[in-house]
């Protein structure tokens, strides 16, 4: 050792501002402050309308029959756990962009990545790449950690209204006047099907006219589908996303797994860019796959495999779409109830215009906090909702609460 070492003076490590000094404690999360206080809830009856995953009338987030016979079918025949390509699993992507993007694959780049969280990071990543001063444009209310991705990897963030909280519908005006506002390069945000946290889509004309209006402002759309399938059916929602990508010369397409084959915590995922004819594709393909080698070096394994061998089986496909219609089943007789509801709490009106799993309730924070204290319904203080959280007698104690609060 360096005697010049040993004789450097000390100096005690409270005396210094030491790596973490300055480190301050982040906000609070408000979803899961809201399953703190159901997990704390001692009360039989209590309600968790927080996280967004799918349950049963029962309370439950099963896993799909077809995810049971696609895992044990892998348990037998998994002969690796070895490494796979940067891009992930090529069987896992192809399947995948054949389901969403069939006869695109000219100007598709594609990369697996860990759930539509990891996928939208790696968009906003290459975007960042790119060095056009991009601005992302962002309807509110929307999902949380759409703005925290963006600032993360230091994208300037251009909030306007998607929602007006008065009438419970779109202002699209306010979507053109912000989609007008683009400057060359600019990222436009849009939600797939099953608006989070509203549940409140655009019309398919509303749609055609603003990706027009982005592709000739000559701004980038990125379109984030975690929903898919719970909206009108996996067809026509995925038709719907196809007619998308046709109208712009360049796009970012974010796609999760979790709610459509129920594999939340899998982390299954994929980003796909599109390009114009050229060079681009290789391009953004091999920049997509150093950043997410950068970042993850591979996603994870398990769900993709999966998905590969659902969508591979056809036997397996036809029970997952099946059981995909049961979850739309059970969304909609939801809405239909709280709907029937509304009289009693005028809250609940308009809710059967939603789709897929959230609608969002016009209550302050005080009234969450008091349905959460007084009547055990948990929910976040933005007042979403996830409707497949209610089991049986929930709609009607949620109206009789909802009452109260407004009384």
């Amino acid at each position: 050792m360096d005697p010049l070492l040993l004789d450097a003076p000390l100096t005690p490590a409270s005396e210094t501002n030491g790596m973490f000094s300055q480190i301050r404690p982040p906000p609070s999360d408000p979803l899961y402050e809201a399953m703190a206080r159901y997990s704390a809830d001692q009360r039989p009856y209590k309600c968790d309308l927080g996280v967004g995953v799918f349950r049963d009338a029962d309370g439950r987030s099963p896993v799909l029959a077809a995810v049971r016979a696609a895992e044990e079918e892998l348990a037998h025949s998994e002969q690796t756990k070895a490494y796979f390509p940067l891009a992930g699993n090529p069987q896992f992507l192809d399947l995948l962009k054949a389901l969403l993007f069939p006869g695109d694959a000219v100007r598709t780049a594609v990369i697996q990545s860990a759930g539509g969280t990891g996928a939208l990071r790696l968009a906003f990543e290459l975007i960042k790449l790119a060095k056009c001063d991009s601005t992302v444009h962002l309807g509110e209310p929307s999902w949380p950690s759409h703005s925290g991705l963006a600032a993360a990897v230091g994208l300037a963030i251009r909030p306007y209204p998607y929602l007006d909280r008065r009438s419970g519908a779109v202002d699209f005006d306010a979507m053109l006047a912000a989609a007008r506002s683009c400057a060359v390069n600019d990222v436009f945000l849009l939600h797939g099907p099953c608006h989070n946290p509203s549940g409140i889509d655009l019309e398919p004309q509303q749609r055609d006219a603003l990706l027009n209006l982005i592709a000739r402002r000559g701004a980038v759309p990125i379109i984030d589908v975690a929903y898919w399938g719970l909206g009108d059916g996996i067809g026509p929602d995925l038709a719907r996303l196809s007619e998308d990508v046709a109208l712009v010369e360049q796009a970012f397409v974010a796609v999760s797994c979790s709610k459509a084959f129920g594999l939340y915590r899998e982390r299954t995922g994929a980003l796909f860019a599109f390009t114009r004819p050229g060079d681009e594709r290789s391009a953004v393909q091999g920049n997509l796959e150093v950043l997410s080698r950068h970042l993850v070096s591979g996603a994870p394994a398990h769900g993709a495999a999966v998905v590969a061998k659902i969508l591979n089986d056809e036997k397996l496909t036809q029970v997952w779409m099946s059981e995909m219609s049961d979850m739309r089943a059970r969304i909609a007789s939801i809405r239909t109830r709280l709907e029937g509801l509304s009289g009693h709490a005028p809250q609940l009106s308009g809710v059967s215009q939603g789709r897929g799993l959230f609608s969002l309730l016009p209550v302050s924070p005080s009234q969450v906090q008091y349905l959460s204290s007084e009547h055990a319904i948990h929910l976040p203080a933005s007042g979403r909702i996830n409707l497949t959280g209610l089991k049986p007698g929930d709609p009607e104690r949620l109206a009789e609460a909802l009452h109260a609060v407004s009384s």
